[in-house]
Formats: structure tokens, C-alpha cells, sequence
């Protein structure tokens, strides 16, 4: 056996075969094409790999630095996917194995945490993945009612200027730092609709992605634009697709929730992903900068010999729960919810947190 190891670029055609066989065998496409930016040669050191001794892939998963920017600081994250091992050869410890290869990895480009998709939730919790984050999904109506905008144009086309996508994409408070070359990759991934609204000038107003290879049919799971714009733009995708569309949204997007849930949208509230801690010292470091900025004084946040102390003046609570703080920083866990605590004490922490943090749907792997 060898591995696990970073992926060599001579191996690559044969991982993408390997990698849909196993996970996307009924598709008519590769899962490089729907992972264009994971499943690269320009991210190889960060792919995981074990071989028998005849040279054939065994297990594999796919990890990719993103670099998010958030209202509380920038941090470093690893997204964590395309795991999969050879059916004839699990319940032998490969994917677990070339998972924490893909931690080591992420720990050593200064990652804060690793966050995935999955519903495995067992087996990630024994690698101290906890269920974190928070996400609203809404689902619209066809021919939902929303306000018009005068001589607004829409589209159902992938053929739209990345540059003009990045500029409305760059708007949103929270989300992964992209280069224009990565949205142009990301417009060509198969089994994607691309819906945009422009105005009379031919200026970009709103854009929406459904679908991502796959996954996520009947999903928006990437928007951009302001929500008088916006709406108008999704009922033509409803229009279009003749069908109800879930919106996905972080829980901070209040006002498109507000005006969808006014429209009839209904609500299911969720988590974002499964995270973990990284590099606890460091993510804590950003995390009390940020609680300085907002003039909170005398908030506990530690982490000492495995136990994490979480609190405000004298009222510490202390855990060996990593999980308790994953869940309450990202949410969805209050503070009134870990213990007994004083109402100061609980308003304080409940006014922190949870962070605006989010991952949108191009970047999952």
C-alpha cells in the first residue's frame, strides 16, 4: 500500500476517473467539471491518495484552502470533500486515513478550520466534526408575487461577463475571497442555470445559480444583487423552471428572508456544514480581537490543557467539549443552552454570537 500522499500530476486523469466512477457513475460528465477549482492540477499538494502496490487508487479525498472574509475577521478555512474509498476495500480505515492526511495539510497552510457537507454525522464526529453554522432555506412558490422593476431584462444563459458576477458577488459581507478566473470556471460547471437581471444600460443588477453538477437541482444557492432586484429575478427562475425553487441564505441575509417569507416562502432553519477547529489558539486570538472591537469587556473565551472556559466576569462555564464552542461561536447553539448561566452573562454572548460566517455553494467540494 502507499499512501496516503498528495496527489502526483501525472495521476490526475486517472483520480478524476477513480473519483466518478465511485461518486458520480451515472452522469454524463466528470466530477472535475462540477469541482474545477478543487480538482485541479493548481491543487494537487492538497488532494489525498492511497494506492495498492499495482498502482490503483484506493481511497481519496479532496481538500481547498479558502481564504473568508466575514464582518468579525478574515480566517483561513479547509473545505473538505470528494471522499470516497473503493467499495471492494472499506471498513479499512482509508478514508478516515486520507482525511486526516487532508488535516494535516490544511493545519500546515494555517487553516482556523475545516468545514464539510455530509450526512455521515458519526463517522465525522469521531474526527471532531461537529454540526455548526447556520442556514435558512426558503421555498418560493412558482409565480410568487414580488414588486416589478421597470425595464429590468432577465436572462437564463451562462453566458454572462465573470467580471460583472464578481462585482456583485463581492457585495456580500461574508463569503470566500474568488479571483475572476474562478467564476468563470465556476459559470461552465454542468447541470448549473444561471438566471441575471440587467438594466436598461446592460449593467448587471442581480444574478442566481441553480443547480451544480449533481447537486443542488432546485436549489439557489448562490445569489447576488439588491433584493428589490433580486426577487423580480427569482420568480422569472421560478417562471422559467415552471417549478417552486428553495433559496438558500445565511440567517444574517434578514431582509431577502423577510420579503420571501412575505411572499409565501416557506422556512426550514439549518446548519451550515460540519466544522472543526484547526488551530484553536489562533482562531480564539481573532475571535477576542473581534469581541474587543464591539467594546464587550471581561469575556472569558480559553482554551487550556483540553479544556475550553467560556464566559464573562465570574461566571465561567468550562467544558471539554470542543463542539460547545464550535457551536457556539458559528451557532447554532445559544448560550442559555450550555448551562445555568446569569442573564448578563447570557445577553452578552447572545449579542457576540453566532459570527456571520458563510460558504456558498461554488465553493463546497
Amino acid at each position: 500500500m502507499e499512501g496516503p500522499r498528495p496527489l502526483h500530476e501525472h495521476e490526475l486523469t486517472d483520480l478524476v476517473r477513480f473519483l466518478s466512477t465511485h461518486l458520480r457513475p451515472q452522469q454524463p460528465w466528470s466530477i472535475a467539471d462540477e469541482y474545477p477549482i478543487a480538482i485541479h492540477d493548481s491543487n494537487l499538494n492538497n488532494v489525498r491518495v492511497i494506492k495498492d502496490q499495482n498502482g490503483t487508487f484506493l481511497s481519496a479525498a479532496v481538500m481547498k484552502p479558502l481564504i473568508i472574509k466575514t464582518p468579525v475577521g478574515v480566517f483561513k478555512a479547509a473545505a473538505i470533500g470528494s471522499v470516497v474509498t473503493n467499495p471492494d476495500h472499506r471498513n479499512q480505515g482509508f478514508s478516515r486515513q486520507v482525511l486526516e492526511d487532508c488535516l494535516t495539510a490544511a493545519q500546515q497552510h494555517g487553516c482556523d478550520f475545516a468545514i464539510l457537507w455530509t450526512n455521515l454525522y458519526d463517522f465525522y464526529r469521531k474526527l471532531g466534526f461537529e454540526l455548526a453554522g447556520t442556514e435558512v432555506c426558503l421555498e418560493v412558490p412558482q409565480n410568487f408575487k414580488c414588486a416589478d422593476v421597470p425595464r429590468l431584462r432577465f436572462m437564463n444563459s451562462n453566458k454572462v461577463d465573470a467580471d460583472a458576477i464578481l462585482r456583485l458577488y463581492a457585495q456580500h459581507t461574508t463569503g470566500s475571497v474568488r479571483t475572476v478566473d474562478e467564476v468563470r470556471r465556476f459559470l461552465q460547471i454542468p447541470n448549473s442555470r444561471v438566471f441575471t437581471a440587467w438594466d436598461e444600460q446592460n449593467r448587471l443588477q442581480a444574478y442566481a445559480i441553480e443547480g451544480k453538477g449533481a447537486d443542488l437541482d432546485g436549489y439557489i444557492h448562490e445569489w447576488g444583487g439588491g433584493v428589490s432586484k433580486l426577487l423580480p429575478l427569482i420568480r422569472y427562475a421560478t417562471q422559467e423552471r415552471k417549478r417552486a425553487l428553495n433559496i438558500i441564505a445565511p440567517a444574517h441575509s434578514e431582509n431577502l428572508i423577510r420579503q420571501l417569507q412575505a411572499a409565501g416562502g416557506r422556512e426550514h432553519r439549518g446548519v451550515l456544514g460540519m466544522i472543526k477547529l484547526l488551530n484553536t489558539p489562533h482562531f480564539l486570538s481573532k475571535i477576542k480581537r473581534y469581541i474587543r472591537s464591539t467594546g464587550a469587556q471581561d469575556v472569558v473565551l480559553e482554551a487550556r490543557e483540553g479544556q475550553y472556559y467560556i464566559g464573562h466576569k465570574e461566571q465561567i462555564f468550562r467544558t471539554d467539549l470542543e463542539s460547545d464552542l464550535v457551536r457556539l461561536i458559528f451557532g447554532p447553539l445559544k448560550a442559555s443552552q450550555l448551562t445555568a448561566l446569569d442573564p448578563e452573562t447570557m445577553d452578552v454572548f447572545e449579542k457576540l454570537f453566532p459570527i456571520s460566517m458563510w460558504v456558498w455553494g461554488w465553493d463546497s467540494v
